[in-house]
């Protein structure tokens, strides 16, 4: 956290132009005006003076001013950070679910028609960056079906619809973010679940409860549960693959998240809220680690040992 939140905290200040400079570009303001925010601010200090003043705030907890949108980057996130989590979350349970229920099928009928058409699938979508999967999305059920609102998290009508109106208002803006952040998901999922599937249904075990009489739903339960522990791993790696998506995701259907804000704030060189945000994606990175290590020792007690 410490190692990405500085390089981004150097690299934005060896990029050409600051907060103010991008701020009040093209309007007839004296130089002076500009050099006397700046200097308010400090940006006119020693970089190794500005560091250790954002280091000093980090540690207790201040994450500094939004230029760009006039608040405390606190509140930003505050207000920005649940509507980011919920297209994440969304993503993540679908990408998981489908994703292991797909890669279990296949994984107990390899070589099948069935597998073969699956895997092809499966292979197109991890070929594809989330970006141009939202842009095709939009393409055919925006431009081409109609069935879709293309950007936005509600529509200008919103606060006037009938309750139940406003919330098909707010699904049918979700339904296509999620889609393209969840539909590369699952293909990943299923292609590691499906290998790990194919292996363990080769494991002696299986003959084994066979030969006992287990049922086959029976064996294809404990085959699943040998099988989780590598998907468990790359759950927990997802996480930030999500947020570098989201960005993208975000970007496109105009979500008012914390991606589309990022990017915003990077070309407004919004120095206190990119760094805030690129500190809280490598939180996400180490909080989704721990919690793949500590899911696997539960599943796999062999993990810790």
């Amino acid at each position: 956290m410490w190692a990405a939140s500085t390089l981004v905290f150097v690299l934005l200040r060896l990029a050409p132009g600051d907060p103010y400079a991008m701020r009040f570009e093209g309007l007839p303001l004296p130089r002076a005006t500009i050099e006397a925010r700046r200097a308010q601010r400090g940006l006119d200090d020693p970089m190794p003076v500005q560091y250790a003043r954002w280091l000093g705030n980090i540690v207790r907890g201040e994450l500094g001013w939004s230029e760009q949108h006039q608040r405390p980057v606190r509140d930003v996130i505050a207000d920005l950070l649940p509507r980011t989590a919920l297209l994440m979350g969304l993503a993540l349970v679908t990408s998981l679910s489908l994703g292991m229920w797909l890669g279990a099928w296949q994984g107990t009928r390899a070589g099948s028609f069935g597998d073969q058409v699956a895997t092809t699938s499966t292979l197109v979508l991890y070929s594809l960056p989330e970006f141009w999967l939202a842009l095709l999305l939009l393409q055919l059920f925006v431009q081409t079906l109609g069935w879709l609102p293309a950007t936005g998290m509600v529509s200008a009508m919103h606060e006037i619809l009938p309750f139940g109106e406003r919330v098909r208002d707010r699904l049918e803006h979700l339904v296509l973010p999620w889609l393209a952040l969840s539909l590369v998901g699952v293909s990943v999922f299923a292609r590691f679940q499906r290998s790990s599937m194919r292996d363990a249904w080769r494991e002696p075990f299986v003959r084994t409860a066979r030969a006992k009489g287990v049922a086959e739903r029976g064996v294809r339960w404990h085959a699943w549960r040998t099988a989780l522990a590598p998907v468990i791993a790359l759950a927990g790696l997802t996480l930030p693959a999500l947020v570098g998506g989201a960005v993208f995701v975000e970007r496109i259907f105009a979500w008012p998240g914390m991606g589309n804000a990022t990017v915003s704030a990077v070309n407004a060189r919004d120095y206190d809220l990119v760094t805030a945000a690129v500190l809280l994606s490598s939180a996400v990175t180490v909080f989704g680690s721990l919690l793949a290590d500590l899911v696997q020792r539960m599943v796999d007690p062999r993990v810790g040992s």
